[in-house]
């Protein structure tokens, strides 16, 4: 694959992974019924009950690990595109590339903590979690800052891009 197929390949991931943050966040990821009350979920809004249940710490890990992480590499990425053939910034955008690579490598906790949730979480009428279409969009996310850190080779950075 040319580094122009490389670089086209990451834009329209980034584009993409960028167009699916805005439903992840909106719709709601799951539904939670205790007890006959059915509560929609957001992430945010999960983060907000979790707050509200007396457990901050868990709630900032959720917040950072499901709205600010995933932002920041979409941001990351962008920034690494915009770049692209300069001769500016190389050691500082290829520190922030290896550091995307290392946190894609834990991006999808978030779905698997879901998962397992919603298979442990069916206790009948008393309690049940059960996705929802946010939970798509969110790993659509996940999915193409992954696939897009790792279609963009660090060095892509080092080399000039002759259209440029």
């Amino acid at each position: 694959m040319t580094d122009r197929t490389r670089l086209d390949l990451t834009k329209a991931l980034i584009a993409a992974g960028l167009i699916f943050y805005i439903p992840a966040n909106i719709l709601p990821v799951m539904t939670i019924t205790i007890t006959g009350d059915v509560e929609h979920l957001t992430i945010l809004g999960g983060v907000q009950e979790l707050a509200d249940s007396g457990l901050a710490p868990i709630a900032a890990l959720v917040f950072g690990a499901s709205i600010v992480i995933p932002f920041l590499k979409l941001a990351c990425m962008c920034w690494l595109i915009m770049m692209h053939g300069s001769d500016r910034h190389r050691m500082p955008r290829t520190k922030a590339f290896h550091i995307l690579h290392q946190i894609g490598t834990w991006s999808m906790i978030d779905i698997f903590l879901l998962s397992v949730l919603a298979a442990v979480g069916q206790l009948g009428i008393l309690a049940s979690v059960q996705p929802q279409p946010g939970m798509i969009f969110f790993t659509a996310v996940l999915l193409c800052t992954l696939f897009a850190a790792d279609i963009y080779e660090p060095r892509m950075i080092w080399r000039p891009d002759p259209n440029r």
